[in-house]
């Protein structure tokens, strides 16, 4: 719940190799329970901690991390009640941005 309100989500993504890209991080699906427009969440690849393989293990997706994802994504100008194609909300430290 962020705000009062009730959200659905999936991993639409986990971390991965791109040719073009690099590292992708992890992305989320998020949609209102009423809404039809939906915001694809992205955070950046974070760094590894250690010498270990992060790709290699499944990503940890805390209650905090999405009800701060949402309340990024609106925050940025997300409409969850609006229609239309979805959004891409990239969740980085500092400020989201919308990606059209």
């Amino acid at each position: 719940m962020v705000a009062g309100e009730q959200f659905h989500w999936h991993v639409h993504r986990e971390p991965q190799w791109c040719e073009i890209d690099g590292w992708k991080g992890l992305a989320l699906a998020v949609r209102h329970v009423d809404g039809q427009r939906r915001a694809i969440l992205e955070w950046p690849m974070p760094r590894p901690r250690s010498s270990g393989v992060p790709y290699r293990q499944r990503p940890e997706v805390p209650a905090v991390m999405v009800q701060q994802g949402i309340a990024s994504a609106i925050a940025a100008g997300w409409d969850p009640m609006s229609q239309g194609k979805s959004v891409k909300i990239i969740i980085e430290e500092k400020q989201p941005q919308t990606v059209d």
